[in-house]
C-alpha cells in the first residue's frame, strides 16, 4: 500500500488499463506502468510460475534496468520466497515483503541479501492474480520501505479485483485459442508451442507435450523447450532470438535421429497468442519421419487418384522402382508406366522425381 495520496487520474489509468488488458487490446507493459504509477512506486513486474515444474512461466517488469531482470530470469527466481510462501494462498490476496522483515529461510535471506540490496529494492507489494495450474502474481517495489497506509484500502482493492478478472478472461480466452489450434493439428506429427526468446515455454497446445517426450531429441524440460544435443540447442536458441530481435519470420530443421528430423517455424506470436507478453514467438513443430509413409487413401482423394494409381505412388513414395512394383502388385511394367503417367497429369508434376517429392512432404 502506498503512503503517497492516489491520484484520480493515476487510478483511471490503472482501471483503463486493467479493461484493455482483458479485452486483449494492451499488454502487460501498459498494465505494469499504469500499476506502478497508481501505486506510486518506483518499479512493477509481473512473474509467472509453473506450480508442476517450479520453474518460471513468465517475466515482465518496468523500472528495473534490464540486468536486474535477466539476473531474475536466469537465477534469483529460485529464491524468491516471497511469491513461493503463498503457494497455497488463495487468488485475490494481497502480500508484502520487505528489507525489515525478518528473515527466516536461507532462500529469503540469499534473495534479498545478494539481490535485492544490490538492486535497491526495500518492499514488494503484491497480489496474487491466479494459484491454480500457475502462480501469478503483479507487484510493485520500491527503494525505501513504507509503512502501509489504508486510506485508500477500497481504492486498491477495487483495482486487485478487476485485475484479477482481467487476468482470468484473457488466459481463458488464449487458451481456448491454443485448444481450438490444436484440433486442426496431427498430435502423432505436428505441435505448436508459445515461448520467450530464451526457449521458455510460456503456452502449449494440447499434445504438444506428449509430441516432445520420452527418448526424443527436441523435449520439453522443466518449462524450456530444449534439443539434447548442445550444438543443436545453441542454433534453436539463436534462431529464437533472431526473430524476437527481427520479428521475420524463419524456419529451422533439427535432427532427431537416423531418419527423422524436426521442421520448425519461428515467427512473433500476434495479440490472441500472447498472453500479454511483450515479446514472445509462436512455434510450429513437424515431426519429420522417412518411415511414416503417407496414406495410400489421402493420395487418392487430394488429387483424385484411382486404387491402383493412388497404391503405385505409396510405393514409389517409398522408394521402389517400376520394377519392384510390378513384381510386388503383380502387373506388368507397361501398365504400371500408364498409371504413372496418369497420376503425373493429376497431380500437374511433369517427372518422376517431382512427384515423388510432391507426394513425401504430405
Amino acid at each position: 500500500m502506498s503512503s503517497r495520496p492516489l491520484s484520480r487520474h493515476s487510478q483511471r489509468r490503472a482501471r483503463d488499463a486493467a479493461l484493455a488488458f482483458g479485452a486483449g487490446q494492451a499488454n502487460w507493459d501498459d498494465v505494469i506502468c499504469a500499476t506502478r504509477d497508481f501505486f506510486g512506486a518506483d518499479a512493477a513486474s509481473f512473474v509467472s510460475t509453473d506450480k508442476n515444474t517450479r520453474t518460471l512461466r513468465a517475466f515482465e517488469q518496468r523500472g528495473h534496468d534490464d540486468k536486474a531482470g535477466l539476473e531474475y530470469i536466469e537465477h534469483y527466481h529460485q529464491f524468491d520466497d516471497s511469491r513461493r510462501r503463498h503457494w497455497a494462498t488463495h487468488a485475490g490476496s494481497w502480500f508484502e515483503s520487505s528489507v525489515r522483515d525478518r528473515h527466516e529461510t536461507p532462500n529469503d535471506r540469499l534473495f534479498w541479501c545478494d539481490f535485492m540490496a544490490p538492486n535497491h529494492i526495500g518492499q514488494i507489494t503484491g497480489i496474487i492474480l491466479a494459484n491454480d495450474d500457475e502462480l501469478a502474481a503483479l507487484s510493485v517495489q520500491r527503494i525505501t520501505a513504507t509503512t502501509p497506509n489504508f486510506a485508500h484500502a477500497a481504492a486498491i482493492a477495487d483495482f486487485g479485483r478487476l485485475m484479477r478478472r482481467a487476468f482470468i478472461a484473457r488466459r481463458a480466452c488464449t487458451r481456448e485459442r491454443m485448444d481450438v489450434l490444436g484440433h486442426v493439428l496431427d498430435p502423432s506429427r505436428e505441435g505448436y508451442l508459445v515461448a520467450a526468446d530464451d526457449a521458455r515455454v510460456v503456452l502449449a497446445a494440447p499434445g504438444t507435450e506428449a509430441l516432445l517426450g520420452g527418448d526424443r531429441q527436441l523435449v520439453i524440460d522443466r518449462g524450456q523447450l530444449r534439443h539434447r544435443a548442445p550444438a543443436w540447442q545453441a542454433r534453436l536458441l539463436a534462431k529464437l532470438r533472431e526473430t524476437a530481435v527481427t520479428g521475420e519470420p524463419c524456419n529451422m530443421v533439427l535432427p532427431d535421429g537416423w531418419g527423422r528430423a524436426w521442421r520448425l517455424a519461428l515467427r512473433r506470436t500476434g495479440a490472441g497468442l500472447s498472453l500479454g507478453l511483450g515479446m514472445s514467438i509462436g512455434v510450429r513443430i513437424e515431426r519429420r519421419d522417412i518411415f511414416n509413409l503417407p496414406d495410400v487413401a489421402a493420395f487418392a482423394e487430394l488429387f483424385r487418384l484411382s486404387a491402383a494409381e493412388a497404391r503405385l505412388c505409396h510405393y514409389l513414395v517409398a522408394g521402389l522402382t517400376i520394377d519392384d512394383c510390378a513384381e510386388v502388385v503383380g502387373v506388368s511394367a507397361h501398365t504400371l508406366r500408364k498409371q504413372l503417367g496418369s497420376a503425373l497429369r493429376k497431380t500437374g508434376c511433369t517427372r518422376q522425381a517431382e512427384l515423388i517429392r510432391l507426394l513425401s512432404g504430405l
